[in-house]
């Protein structure tokens, strides 16, 4: 009888998106009128006068961009302390505690209104999926989820925090909480290489049908299954079908995973402690990820280009061009106004409006100009790989900035060693000098030199997220900075392949 309901449900919410082709301009307009009817009772609606608001050129003209620490300190700092009436109507329900891709943690707002779309975003993936796959079996078999703690903390004011994985657990329907693993107590585990072993050993003999978790840390759990119980992957859980994941370009792990899970459907998904924005609604990734534009968030793009000029130009949904990278804005029922999010992302579609989820803004490589994204970069990588055969787990790359020529430093953790160094570079560099017009500038002016290569010991970067305190959850290695401290922390490890020319 569940199963015959869930398949209906699935039906209703394919036939919804497909009505909803051609009305996100529609929903845009009326999210952003929303919140600008909520938001004017506030601190925030006051100070920006949004009760004079009407459209969203007067929204543009009347809010600024907001970084994370420029809302915080003027305003979501008191949200933090218990005022009412801040940036959204009341108190916040929770903070989502972030592990800071690109600074310290952060606290971000959860109100009563935001937090169903982020349990509606994640259902629809999976009512979306259920209606194209027709095939049911996972719905009623065990899902694991690797996540963050649901012990949540309670601040001076009263207001509880955590990861936001760990509040979505206390809102997941109580239908679905028989299936879920791991258990509330294996999942309150703080210490991470512990945390893994004992959902393991939880989930050893339990019939999996859905796997869900950050790439690496999926990677690294199915690897440390396989050494434990010496079985492959698909013979411990022989009826996985689905794994949905999110949070870092797949590309690096798509083809391990895909040994280490043969036969399993990928599932991509674009969350945040910000909100859900998009997700996987086709069976072919590369088709991008369908954005969610009724789903309490109004969206604004600044090309990226433009992402670190002091008063950048922002667009809206209805500008936007197919192909073209944006720094995404965000204005949310949770109480952010104009936020920077700091992600990047290339439209694919704009009937409907799909994205790619390209990297982030402060982790793009600019130290000379170049505006490199890491989907530029893990293009390179890949195509170095694919022509030389080599193989590797992590990298990350950061510019050298003298003294000699300057240039790109790429340290890659080999698995297999290229057939060829020489090639391996030469690829790596023409790539990215196609792929990117501004390198291509500084390499053929000879501003820039061609890349510098280094070798890590395999662990590298594990060892030093461990060393930070950003062990699983929802960290993720860096694959790209304009600053060097994450190269002068990894290079008296790594072993030159090649100096820069």
């Amino acid at each position: 009888m569940k199963v015959a309901i869930g398949w209906l449900w699935a039906l209703w919410r394919q036939r919804a998106y497909e009505r909803f082709v051609g009305q996100e301009i529609a929903h845009q307009r009326a999210v952003l009128g929303y919140l600008l009817r909520r938001g004017s009772k506030t601190a925030f609606g006051r100070a920006h006068h949004l009760n004079e608001v009407h459209n969203y050129e007067e929204f543009r003209q009347a809010v600024p961009l907001y970084t994370y620490e420029q809302l915080w300190e003027k305003y979501l700092v008191r949200s933090w302390a218990g005022e009412p009436d801040v940036t959204w109507p009341g108190v916040p329900r929770y903070f989502a505690k972030t592990s800071g891709t690109t600074a310290g943690a952060k606290y971000l707002p959860l109100t009563a209104e935001s937090i169903p779309h982020h349990i509606r975003g994640a259902r629809d993936v999976l009512l979306l999926y259920l209606a194209r796959r027709k095939d049911s079996r996972f719905v009623t078999r065990k899902w694991l989820f690797l996540s963050g703690s649901p012990a949540l903390e309670q601040n001076p004011a009263g207001i509880r925090y955590g990861r936001l994985s760990g509040i979505v657990h206390h809102w997941v329907p109580g239908y679905l909480l028989r299936n879920r693993l791991p258990s509330w107590s294996v999942n309150c585990l703080e210490d991470w290489p512990k945390k893994v072993e004992a959902v393991l050993q939880e989930a050893r003999r339990q019939d999996l049908g859905l796997l869900s978790g950050i790439p690496p840390w999926i990677e690294q759990m199915l690897q440390r299954a396989e050494q434990l119980f010496g079985q492959p992957v698909k013979a411990l859980w022989p009826n996985l079908q689905v794994y949905v994941h999110g949070g870092v370009d797949f590309r690096l792990y798509e083809k391990r995973l895909q040994d280490l899970m043969p036969g399993v459907d990928f599932l991509e998904t674009f969350p945040a402690s910000e909100g859900f924005f998009a997700f996987q609604d086709t069976p072919d990734r590369e088709e991008g990820l369908r954005l969610l534009t009724d789903n309490g968030i109004f969206y604004e793009f600044v090309p990226l280009e433009k992402a670190l000029l002091p008063n950048p130009p922002r667009l809206p949904l209805w500008e936007v061009e197919v192909g073209k990278s944006y720094a995404m804005i965000i204005s949310t029922n949770a109480g952010l106004w104009a936020y920077d999010l700091g992600d990047v992302v290339r439209f694919t579609s704009l009937r409907p409006y799909r994205v790619q989820v390209v990297g982030r803004v402060k982790n793009h490589l600019s130290a000379f100009g170049e505006h490199v994204i890491e989907a530029e970069v893990e293009a390179a990588l890949q195509a170095a790989l694919q022509a030389t055969g080599a193989a590797v787990q992590e990298y990350t790359v950061g510019p050298y900035l003298g003294p000699g020529q300057p240039c790109h430093e790429w340290l890659l953790e080999v698995q297999t060693p290229p057939k060829d160094w020489g090639a391996f570079i030469e690829i790596l560099d023409r790539t990215l000098r196609q792929l990117n017009p501004y390198y291509e500038d500084l390499r053929r002016g000879e501003i820039l030199g061609a890349p510098r290569v280094y070798v890590l010991p395999i662990g590298a970067g594990y060892s030093w997220m461990e060393k930070e305190g950003r062990l699983g959850g929802q960290n993720k290695f860096p694959h790209l900075r304009s600053d060097r401290r994450l190269l002068e922390a990894l290079l008296p490890q790594a072993t030159p392949i090649h100096a820069a020319t």
